[in-house]
């Protein structure tokens, strides 16, 4: 991540300021990757099952891969449609993109 980029509102606005780790609850893996791993969660605030995708940015390649996250976060804030997993959000917490999609048993994000 570029230092203040979150002070560019544009970038500010991709994001929700709520504490992820106090949100969501009960999270179990159920995928990992090269990009990070996915969990079962669910909403503290609605009791909404969902699926959570911890995307680190820290490291080697820093940029690069805040700049994927970026990317993701605005296609998937774009994506609208009946047939499709719903985007619910992301959240940022240590370091760690999580993105909240609509959580769908037997199918891979």
């Amino acid at each position: 991540m570029r230092k203040g980029a979150l002070k560019d509102p544009e970038i500010a606005d991709l994001f929700f300021k709520d504490d992820p780790e106090e949100l969501f609850i009960d999270l179990h893996e159920i995928g990992h990757g090269s990009f990070g791993a996915v969990y079962f969660a669910t909403n503290a605030h609605t009791n909404e099952v969902v699926a959570v995708k911890k995307m680190s940015y820290s490291g080697k390649q820093t940029h690069e891969k805040w700049q994927d996250i970026l990317k993701e976060v605005k296609f998937l804030q774009q994506l609208k449609h009946p047939n499709t997993i719903e985007y619910k959000g992301c959240y940022l917490k240590e370091h760690t993109a999580w993105l909240v999609m609509e959580y769908c048993l037997g199918f891979s994000l």
